[in-house]
Order: C-alpha cells, then structure tokens, then sequence
C-alpha cells in the first residue's frame, strides 16, 4: 500500500496523542506519513524566564517521537501556541502542505476542543477543499486528497465513524508519548488517559485498543458510475 498521509496538527504532541496507533498501522502497511504542526512549545514551561528552553526541548521531543512511530517527515512551522488561529498565513500554510506532499489522505482535528484545536479544524478541512483550486499558485499545483478525516486529542470525538483497531502499535504509541517530558509536566498522567480511551474505544469493537476517527463530507464524493453509490 504505497500512499501518502497528511496529518495536520495544532502543536507538537497532537498527532501523536490522537493517532499514534494509527501512524504505527500506517507505517506498517508501506504508507509514507508525513505531519505538519503549527505551535512551537512556547507556552510549555513551568517556571519563570523557561520560555527558550522549552521551545527546544519540546521540538527535540517531538523529532524523537515522531522517529520512533516511522514518521517520514515531521516539519514545526514555529507559530506561538497560543498564535494558532484562523488567519492568511496558517491558512496559505494548510494549503502549501497538503500540495507538497500530495496526501491520499488527510487527517486533522475537529472542533469539539478548545480554540487552537477547534481553529485548525477548519484551517485544515477548508484547505483540503480549496488546495484542490486552480488558485494561489506560489503554494504548488493543485492538489486534492481522496479523503480527510478528524481525530480526537484531549475530548471525545462525537459519533465516530471509524474505529481502528491499534492493538499491535498501541505501545509503541505510548513510547512515542513518553517522550514529550516537557508536555508530562503540564498535562500530567495524560498516558493512563490515553490508554483508558485506547480501552473504551476497543471494547466497541472487540479488541483491546482502539483509535477514532470521523470522516469529512464537506467535499462531496463524485460518483461517474451509479453502481458505485452501493
């Protein structure tokens, strides 16, 4: 299975957080992953005067968890966090990559979360649909992913309508995690969260783990030949 994955994420530790296992199945089954993030890690310290250090160690962290879960590239477009919002630059930059990488898919987030996560969830669905125009041409020629689907990060994804069963990556998913030291000091047991999740998903489906996803419609799938409504 030779295809291209985009997945598109507010901050460093969002893709793996929200589709960890799904990278590693990805990856797996011969697919080249590729994920753009926007925030840099800026808001990430816990001290006074620790801004600096924690843009570093937290790109760093994000390089080696993105390495470990077979990732073929990992790019940080070093917005603030608290910058991640709707606006001509992220948007032109949603629509550059989707180009550069000419993704088969596109996975990003959904709007049930608080404002960067819910920003970018349009960002991204929107992009998806105009990257395909004959427009912008300094972005790259026209591209347009077959399909594009959000993720969960840190609240539920309404009515899921795919469940993938991660069982055989899920732990090495938690690995990539525990690689975020920086992001364990401000989000604390956010693994055993993971894990209970990964359980509660699986149980629908009777296996041990398991990730969401919810496909988007927003670009209608074109149907030539009638039998292929069914």
């Amino acid at each position: 299975m030779s295809k291209s994955v985009l997945i598109i994420a507010a901050h460093l530790d969002d893709a793996v957080i929200a589709v960890g296992g799904i990278i590693g199945k990805l990856v797996r089954n011969g697919c080249r992953v590729n994920v753009v993030c926007f925030g840099n890690g800026d808001e990430a310290f816990t001290v006074p005067d620790g801004r600096e250090a924690a843009i570093i160690r937290f790109k760093n962290e994000a390089v080696k968890a993105h390495e470990l879960l077979g990732v073929s590239n990992f790019e940080c477009f070093d917005v603030p966090d608290f910058g991640v919002q709707q606006n001509r630059d992220t948007y032109r930059q949603c629509i550059r990559s989707i180009r550069k990488y000419k993704p088969s898919i596109i996975i990003g987030h959904y709007w049930a979360e608080y404002f960067q996560h819910h920003e970018m969830a349009t960002l991204a669905r929107d992009a998806w649909f105009q990257a395909g125009w004959n427009c912008s041409a300094d972005l790259g020629a026209p591209w347009t992913a077959g399909k594009y689907y959000h993720y969960e990060v840190l609240h539920d994804l309404p009515e899921p309508t795919h469940l993938i069963d991660v069982s055989d990556t899920f732990e090495n998913k938690i690995k990539a995690f525990k690689k975020f030291v920086t992001a364990e000091e401000h989000l604390g047991s956010m693994a055993e969260q993971l894990r209970a999740r990964a359980r509660h998903h699986g149980s629908k489906i009777g296996v041990e783990y398991a990730e969401a996803l919810k496909q988007s419609f927003f670009t209608p799938q074109t149907i030539n030949d009638i039998k292929d409504l069914f």
